[in-house]
């Protein structure tokens, strides 16, 4: 007898695909998968029993938000398509940056301009927060998270957190509370835990989230997060193409998780894998994914959001790859991280996955070997990649595309060599004929491949333009 059961519906399924995944399945993207032909499964004896160490995982990329991939690799976010059959999922209620969906400056700032930011001495709701030492502040934030609640029954957690600017209030309470705590994360603090408290017994199983993040990302120095708080430690700021804990421009970000280690129950993190200004460069942060997450994890976390490429049409540098790699490492941080690489790229790439593996090792080696630093926002020429290493990527992809079996596979790795590419064409001193092919190619790739998105806040054919501009092609 072969039993595989789950404490609900979810670890059940988790269980089935662990077992389909020791018989050789595999669930690469939403729309590629490996199922191998056996004539007889031979089952020897089994007494296996898998505990995830997070009970928050979200990828955040498009290609991973399909339910089906979700579910059969484990991810249980917020923005995956998981309803009910595919076991459900941790569910967010007004996932992040809600000051002013609590209190919308256009419904109270007029009447009660005491209610946002003291900056300067002024009161002012352009980009600013809320004053939250003002008790009808307090009143309106738990009148509204009771009436989330009420309108999301299946929501767990709900989201009190700042807007994603600073403009923090100076007036006089809020500094007073600030400077006591030796943090502006005092003030908010101090505020969910009021939050928290008045929603806690009525509805137990409910978190209040918020953020430490940016200006606030330095936990308090006297408050600690009350049991049903969440805080999410956002690294924004953070160097990518190497480990955090290895990195010395990411001492700070250290002391911080370790402080919120301390005195956090529910501690999640909000880290970014990809870079938001070009969505389509090089991002040397495959071999950081996996010791990012263990140290996140051996530093009392409890939750990861991974935010990457999030557009329409998805891709992106080897946003597939990273959905897949971090599905993987979120479940199990001990995972062989470089197997776990391996078999995305064969079963994606066939034949020509060696290639794509010798290319990602160059790109890494070329940059994070070197010390060079990578963040989420920086430009191309950052990278300081050479004429030789440009050339030897050319030479891999060739190689990887004379390799593909048929016109799908061919697609994907000339999805995979756009980033190249795009290297070449954003650090170009001048347009030469092979330029010119090159660019026309990269928007014939992308357009066939459904890309819409060059970065976070700018479309592809925003990207169109600024070629027509700088080099007159009608591309």
């Amino acid at each position: 007898h072969l039993v595989i059961a789950g404490g609900r519906l979810r670890g059940t399924m988790y269980g089935v695909y662990t077992f389909l995944e020791s018989l050789g399945c595999r669930w690469v993207t939403s729309k590629v998968s490996r199922m191998p032909r056996m004539d007889r499964v031979g089952v020897g004896p089994i007494d296996e029993t898998q505990v995830p160490v997070l009970e928050y995982r979200e990828p955040f990329y498009t290609d991973a938000f399909d339910g089906d991939w979700a579910a059969r690799n484990k991810a249980n976010g917020t923005h995956h398509r998981l309803d009910k059959t595919r076991g459900g999922k941790v569910k967010y209620s007004h996932f992040v940056h809600t000051f002013y969906s609590i209190i919308p400056p256009d419904k109270y700032f007029a009447e009660h301009p005491e209610y946002f930011s003291e900056i300067d001495g002024k009161r002012t709701a352009e980009r600013a927060q809320l004053c939250l030492t003002n008790p009808d502040v307090l009143r309106i934030t738990i009148e509204t998270v009771k009436r989330w609640i009420k309108e999301d029954p299946e929501a767990t957690i709900f989201s009190v957190s700042q807007n994603d600017w600073g403009g923090w209030c100076q007036c006089e309470n809020c500094r007073r509370v600030d400077e006591e705590e030796g943090s502006h994360s005092g003030t908010i603090i101090r505020f969910v835990n009021k939050v928290a408290e008045a929603i806690e017994k009525e509805h137990p199983n409910v978190f209040i989230d918020t953020l430490a993040y940016q200006y606030s990302r330095k936990p308090p120095r006297i408050t600690r997060p009350r049991h049903n708080v969440i805080v999410r430690l956002c690294s924004i700021e953070c160097c990518f193409s190497h480990p955090l804990a290895e990195c010395p421009e990411d001492r700070s970000f250290v002391e911080d998780i370790r402080g919120w280690a301390r005195i956090t129950e529910r501690l999640y993190v909000w880290d970014y894998v990809t870079n938001f200004a070009h969505y389509i460069m090089p991002f040397p942060n495959l071999f950081s994914l996996k010791p990012n997450v263990k140290f996140f994890v051996e530093h009392n976390v409890k939750g990861i959001f991974e935010e990457g490429n999030y557009s329409p049409g998805g891709h992106g540098e080897f946003a597939e790859l990273r959905a897949y790699m971090l599905a993987k490492i979120l479940w199990d941080p001990d995972c062989d991280d470089r197997k776990v690489m391996d078999e995305f790229l064969e079963g994606y790439y066939g034949k020509g996955a060696p290639f794509i593996r010798d290319y990602i090792e160059l790109i890494h080696r070329e940059t994070s070997g070197r010390g060079i630093h990578v963040h989420i926002f920086d430009p191309p020429k950052k990278l300081a990649l050479s004429p030789q290493v440009i050339a030897e990527a050319e030479r891999l992809f060739d190689e990887a595309e004379r390799a593909a079996e048929d016109e799908e596979v061919l697609m994907r790795v000339k999805v995979a060599r756009l980033p190249i590419w795009y290297v070449r064409m954003e650090t170009a001193d001048r347009l030469t004929p092979e330029l010119e092919r090159i660019a026309v190619e990269f928007f014939r790739v992308a357009a066939q491949a459904g890309i819409t998105n060059i970065s976070e806040g700018r479309r592809i054919d925003w990207y169109r333009g600024v070629i027509r501009e700088r080099w007159g092609l009608e591309v």
